[in-house]
């Protein structure tokens, strides 16, 4: 008899990550309905997702009811971090923005299916009291957790992306860890091998080739961004092993966004900046040809498959601002492995 395929509720689906993560573990587990607010996340999602249920909805209009309907077997979601960033006001249960959270810790208990969760938030929330009101619900209906923080970093992505994860299954525990720590590495366990489209550990592979000259000029950097942001700029050559977090305000402000990149890597940064130095003269980093990562590129590094796009009409800065607030295809796909396994 063919096993049973799984069923997964995606919620603050945004433009897909957890979607793509559970295609690629390949788990026998497929989205039956995907929720999420965002109008611009939306089109992006059901661009990539015809199939799929994907309704524009307040989380906090589902009703515990209406999801057994649905029978989930699994939750994958990445609630709004705004509550707990470093950037924010961090009113953590007082945000307005936890509510739909809130709401999903009211009907847990009386959701019959379910069985596994996945949850992604910013680095941050395991000190919050949403957190603390997010394990005490997991405890109170018989799931055992893990936390996590990783970064692609850990898998061998040259892109640092902390983030936070726990995952929960009901009635049994896991055969690695504790509820009282917070791992920082994957278990060693043969659940999270998974095959990497991308087995290269520097910037070159995940980067497009062969860009026209009327391409590039659409993200090199400007002559006022260079002279005024020169100082902070984090530069990274193609065979450079790491890149900083793109953030969802990436090409709008110069620091702690993410990289830039040196396109042309036969020039000498250090001597062009040195030059530039002496008289501040931009005309010596021009042959640098610092520019910004492509959406494409950043959602590569992202582990997001070449079959992703966005639609045509998405601007530029919606591109970055959704793919800044969606997560790391590969690390959630191993993850989902585990918590299946």
């Amino acid at each position: 008899m063919e096993k049973k395929q799984m069923r997964i509720l995606e919620l603050y689906s945004g433009i897909g990550g957890m979607h793509y993560a559970a295609e690629l573990a390949n788990v026998g587990a497929e989205v039956v309905f995907s929720v999420d607010i965002n109008t611009s996340a939306n089109a992006v999602y059901r661009h990539n997702f015809k199939q799929t249920n994907q309704q524009a909805r307040n989380i906090e209009s589902l009703s515990a009811k209406e999801i057994n309907k649905l029978r989930p077997d699994i939750i994958m979601m990445s609630p709004p971090c705004q509550p707990f960033t470093r950037v924010g006001l961090k009113l953590d249960v007082e945000d307005s923005r936890c509510s739909s959270f809130l709401h999903l810790l009211d009907i847990l208990p009386h959701l019959e299916t379910v069985s596994f969760i996945l949850m992604e938030n910013v680095v941050g929330f395991e000190t919050s009291e949403m957190r603390n009101a997010f394990t005490k619900a997991l405890k109170n209906c018989d799931f055992h957790f893990r936390e996590f923080i990783l970064s692609p970093e850990s898998i061998k992505i040259p892109n640092s992306r902390s983030r936070y994860y726990l995952v929960a299954k009901k009635c049994t525990d896991f055969s690695f860890g504790s509820e009282n720590d917070i791992m920082t590495s994957f278990p060693n366990s043969r659940l999270c091998d998974i095959e990497m489209p991308v087995q290269e550990k520097t910037l070159d592979p995940y980067l497009v080739k062969d860009m026209s000259d009327e391409e590039l000029a659409r993200y090199l950097l400007t002559d006022k961004t260079l002279f005024k942001y020169w100082r902070i700029l984090d530069v990274r050559q193609t065979s450079d092993t790491s890149s900083c977090c793109f953030t969802k305000a990436y090409t709008h402000y110069a620091e702690g966004t993410g990289s830039v990149l040196q396109h042309d890597p036969n020039e000498p940064f250090h001597q062009k900046f040195a030059e530039f130095k002496e008289d501040e003269d931009i005309a010596h980093l021009k042959p640098l040809k610092l520019r910004y990562f492509t959406p494409r590129e950043v959602g590569n590094l992202m582990g997001f498959p070449a079959e992703f796009t966005f639609p045509e009409n998405t601007s530029l800065k919606t591109r970055y601002r959704l793919l800044g607030n969606s997560l790391n295809v590969l690390v959630v796909s191993n993850l989902l492995r585990i918590l299946l396994g």
